[in-house]
């Protein structure tokens, strides 16, 4: 039983413990309400006592929709107890034992809020502490909130991020951190969530940077399912393919005499990059480079950037140019960069970079085979543009792809930012 509380509150139904806390559902009869009660016994020592009042009396000083409000916290005669919102009883922990995690559009704004929360509290200079999934409510009648304020802490503020970040990468995934991200594993999340969640764990934000970034993250999209007329053209499609199969198939026997039949030759595997801008082959002279192909590069953000633009980056006419999109927050808060490759033969001695916008920060990687990710790219050179053109000498490598990558794009008059390139050209 718990300690002694005021008669107001009628014990209902015992819901269990967290860690060393008794947890009852209540009625507030002075207000005719549902609360919960969390309460130390007995056994508990004046010290703990003591850190319980003191911590949930931190959390009540701060108020937010996606914290749960704490109404009344004491130490009595036996014990402690606090009165708190009653948020409906299950957990993000229930649900992700249940095989159940959140849903997909529902998670960005819950998480977004309860960053914001978490930094409410901070505001406070006060520290949950053991933030886990059991510490966060969340059903589909009601926004996630952050409870279980009392607990043994376990973490200072700092830690408090690290907690949130990788609660909200089991409750989005249904799996811990450490394994393969978020994007990997549920189609339509953008690997900047990824880079969001895992920079969170490993200490990038504070929990009002986290908000940021989680803010500014692309919406997650649900696979949409087929259409049945969908479906039906792609029947149709499909039957017309085979029917010219068929007379392909008779027409070269009649032009081979009625011997084997003359087949078309096997197409091959489609690429799966994002969109490239095929050039002109260059000249083979002795010591000529020039540009096959290019390509935008953005595998943590949703696979493109402004790629009907990039043609003007090889088109030979500098008054064109190629530009990001507009971004309202840094963008190593979001991604770790976006790029654009280039597929160049020969071995260029230098690269220049026309017209791109004064201190935008980049960097240039190369790489004999088209990588995923920066992990497969090797670092050339670094550095931030000058006004007008900007000129990188790269050491040999024999064609191959070149990265230019951008890390930091120059802040606008609107506080948006974004960087503009006329032309690159690679020299040999």
């Amino acid at each position: 039983m718990p300690p002694a509380i005021p008669d107001r509150y009628r014990l209902e139904v015992r819901l269990g413990r967290d860690d060393d806390l008794e947890e009852w559902l209540a009625t507030d009869t002075s207000l005719d309400r549902p609360v919960l009660i969390r309460s130390l016994g007995p056994e508990s020592s004046r010290g703990r006592r003591a850190t319980f009042v003191a911590s949930v009396s931190g959390a009540a000083k701060a108020a937010h929709p996606h914290l749960a409000r704490v109404y009344s916290v004491s130490e009595v005669e036996g014990g402690a107890y606090s009165v708190s919102e009653w948020t409906g009883g299950a957990t993000m922990a229930d649900r992700v034992e249940a095989t159940r995690p959140i849903e997909l559009p529902d998670f960005l704004p819950n998480a977004t809020g309860l960053a914001d929360a978490l930094a409410a509290l901070h505001d406070q200079e006060v520290a949950h502490g053991a933030i886990d999934l059991g510490a966060i409510s969340y059903s589909a009648s009601h926004a996630a909130k952050l409870g279980a304020f009392g607990r043994v802490p376990r973490n200072d503020i700092e830690g408090d991020v690290r907690a949130l970040a990788a609660s909200l990468e089991i409750a989005l995934t249904g799996s811990p951190p450490g394994g393969p991200p978020p994007s990997e594993r549920i189609d339509g999340v953008p690997r900047a969530l990824d880079f969001v969640l895992r920079s969170g764990q490993s200490g990038g934000y504070t929990a009002a940077g986290l908000r940021e970034a989680l803010g500014a993250a692309p919406t997650p999209r649900e696979p949409q399912p087929q259409s049945r007329a969908t479906s039906l053209r792609l029947l149709l499609a499909a039957v017309g393919l085979v029917v010219i199969a068929g007379g392909l198939v008779a027409l070269g026997r009649v032009v081979s005499g009625g011997g084997p039949p003359i087949l078309p030759p096997r197409a091959t595997q489609a690429t799966t990059l994002p969109t490239t801008v095929p050039q002109t082959a260059p000249a083979t002279l002795p010591g000529s480079v020039g540009i096959l192909e290019a390509r935008s590069y953005d595998p943590y953000g949703e696979g493109g950037e402004n790629d009907d633009l990039i043609p003007n980056l090889v088109d030979g006419d500098s008054r064109t140019a190629w530009q990001t999109e507009r971004y309202q927050s840094p963008i190593g808060s979001l991604k770790p960069g976006v790029g654009v490759v280039f597929t160049v033969t020969g071995s260029p001695s230098r690269v220049e970079l026309v017209g791109l916008s004064e201190g935008t920060e980049f960097e240039i990687y190369w790489s004999g085979q088209f990588a995923d990710d920066l992990e497969g790219w090797g670092r050339i050179a670094g550095g931030a543009s000058p006004p007008g053109a900007t000129s990188v000498g790269l050491p040999r490598r024999d064609s191959g792809f070149w990265l230019l990558w951008l890390t930091e794009l120059p802040e606008q008059p609107d506080g948006s930012r974004v960087a503009i390139l006329s032309e690159v050209r690679f020299r040999p």
